[in-house]
């Protein structure tokens, strides 16, 4: 008889626990918030169908990469987050292979500035956004300035635009949400 209560016991106390669980999600009671310190974009937007090229080739998500990029309008401005992409890419470790780092430029901007960033951080990606396509899905998804800041911004391996992190946020902070994602 002591057997037949300790499987009774066994076997519904998974069922008795799920069951309350749902109970209380069903009632309002559900966690609040993220443990994210980056700030989601409003909504996801594929990238991939948008005019970006890296001089020839159009951007492709078929490696399984996360995109760590950042949207260059002002090469002063944006020198801090090129930077902290740099140290990010090495702070990971054992992951950096799971990671690519891309620069993005409007098509107004000269080959100069190109050519200073890709001498700076020679293993970063540069790409051109021909239209300006992808520089107006960041800024109107997002609450910061994207003109002003110039802030990290992640792209998951599928080509979706996903979050990104306030310029003035502690870099462990980020590192420990990057971990997280990939």
């Amino acid at each position: 008889m002591k057997n037949k209560i300790a499987l009774l016991f066994i076997l519904l106390t998974p069922i008795f626990i799920v069951a309350l669980s749902s109970i209380y999600f069903t009632m309002g009671y559900a966690p609040e918030g993220t443990k994210n310190e980056g700030v989601f974009f409003n909504e996801y937007v594929d990238v991939s169908d948008m005019e970006i090229y890296d001089g020839n080739a159009k951007i492709e998500f078929q490696d399984g990469k996360w995109v760590l990029g950042v949207y260059i309008t002002d090469a002063i401005k944006a020198e801090n987050s090129l930077y902290l992409m740099r140290q990010l890419n090495v702070a990971l470790n054992r992951d950096i292979f799971r990671i690519k780092r891309a620069a993005f430029f409007s098509d107004a901007y000269e080959n100069d500035m190109t050519q200073e960033v890709k001498k700076e951080y020679p293993r970063i990606e540069i790409y051109e956004d021909l239209n300006n396509a992808l520089f107006d899905v960041l800024q109107t998804n997002s609450v910061l300035d994207f003109q002003l800041n110039n802030p990290i911004f992640v792209i998951d391996p599928y080509g979706r635009v996903v979050m990104y992190f306030d310029p003035n946020l502690d870099p462990k902070k980020i590192l420990k949400d990057l971990k997280v994602l990939i």
